[in-house]
C-alpha cells in the first residue's frame, strides 16, 4: 500500500483522537491532573509505524551516547545530607541521543514536531494556552535511543513536562516505570523516595506506564520519580522526544548539551 503524507497530522489516527476535540481534550487533561501521566495508545496511525521505525534507524547512527552517573535529582552528590541519604545516591545512566539539528527538514517526526496543531492539542491538554517549541537548536526535538545494556536510572526531571512517542520497543525491558507524584514543592519525601530506590521496580509505590509503539504520552517527571529499566536484545528502544514550553526563547545549558550531545552549536 501507497502512503501519502498531505499534512503531518495525517501521521495521528485523527479518528480516535480528533485534535480539536473538547471531549478529548478534558479527558486528557483529568488524566494528567490526576495522574500526572497522560497515556494516548495508538495516537500514531498503525500503517505509518514502519516509516517512522525506517527514519528512525537511518538516524539512529548519528546519535550520541553519554554514561552519567548522577543523582535522581540530576545533580552531583549533596555532601550536605549524611551518608545513605538519596540527595547523595548514585544512579547510572546509559543512552544516545539524535539531535535536532540532524532531522532532515522532510523529517516525518520533524514536521509532526514542527505542526502547530499537535503544539495546540498538548497545550490544550497541559492547561496551557500558549506553548513555544524550544529555542535550543539541539534539543527541541530528539530521538532517544536505548541498546542492549542501556539504562536509564530513577530521576526526577527538572521540567513540569515532558512529551514524547513511543516508536519502537526493545526485544526485552525498556519498561517505563513510574513512582507517580511521588514529591510536591512543600514535602519533598526523601523516605518515599528511598522506598522507591531500595526496592527499584518490586515498590509497590511503582507501576508500569503502557508504551507501546505509537502512544503519545505527556508526563509531569518533576513530581515522578521515573526510570527506563534497562534494555535487553537486539532490537533498539526508540521514542521521540519533543520539547515544549510555557516562555519563548527556552534553551539549555551548554553542559547539558555537552553531555548529551558532545558538542555545542558553532
Amino acid at each position: 500500500m501507497t502512503l501519502t503524507l498531505h499534512s503531518p497530522v495525517d501521521l495521528i489516527d485523527t479518528v480516535r483522537y480528533p485534535l480539536g476535540a473538547a471531549d478529548l481534550v478534558e479527558r486528557s487533561r483529568r488524566q494528567f491532573v490526576d495522574d500526572g501521566v497522560c497515556i494516548l495508545p495508538g495516537f500514531i496511525r498503525d500503517e505509518w509505524t514502519a516509516a517512522l521505525v525506517a527514519e528512525c534507524d537511518a538516524l539512529a547512527p548519528l546519535a550520541h551516547r553519554s554514561l552519567v552517573e548522577g543523582t535522581p535529582y540530576l545533580a552531583l552528590p549533596d555532601e550536605s545530607y549524611p551518608p545513605g541519604h538519596v540527595r547523595r545516591a548514585l544512579v547510572h545512566n546509559s543512552l544516545e541521543a539524535v539531535a535536532y539539528d540532524l532531522f532532515p527538514a522532510d523529517s516525518l517526526l520533524r514536521g509532526l514536531y514542527e505542526s502547530d496543531e499537535l503544539m495546540s492539542f498538548v497545550g490544550a491538554v497541559l492547561g496551557q494556552p500558549v506553548l513555544y517549541r524550544y529555542a535550543d537548536p539541539f534539543g527541541a526535538l530528539n530521538l532517544a535511543v536505548m541498546r542492549d545494556g542501556d539504562v536509564l536510572g530513577w530521576h526526577f526531571d527538572m521540567t513540569d513536562f515532558v512529551v514524547s512517542i513511543a516508536l519502537q520497543s526493545s526485544a526485552a525491558g525498556g519498561d517505563f516505570l513510574n513512582a507517580k507524584q511521588l514529591r510536591s514543592a512543600a514535602d519533598e519525601c526523601y523516605g518515599a523516595v528511598a522506598a522507591v530506590l531500595a526496592d527499584d521496580a518490586g515498590s509497590t509505590l511503582v507501576r508500569t506506564e503502557p508504551m507501546r509503539p505509537g502512544t503519545l504520552m505527556l508526563f509531569n517527571g518533576r513530581t515522578s520519580l521515573h526510570k527506563v529499566s534497562p534494555i535487553g536484545g537486539d532490537v533498539p528502544r526508540y521514542v521521540a522526544l519533543l520539547a515544549y514550553d510555557t516562555k519563548p526563547g527556552t534553551d539549555s545549558s551548554e553542559l547539558l548539551k555537552l553531555v548529551r550531545y558532545g558538542r555545542l552549536p558553532i
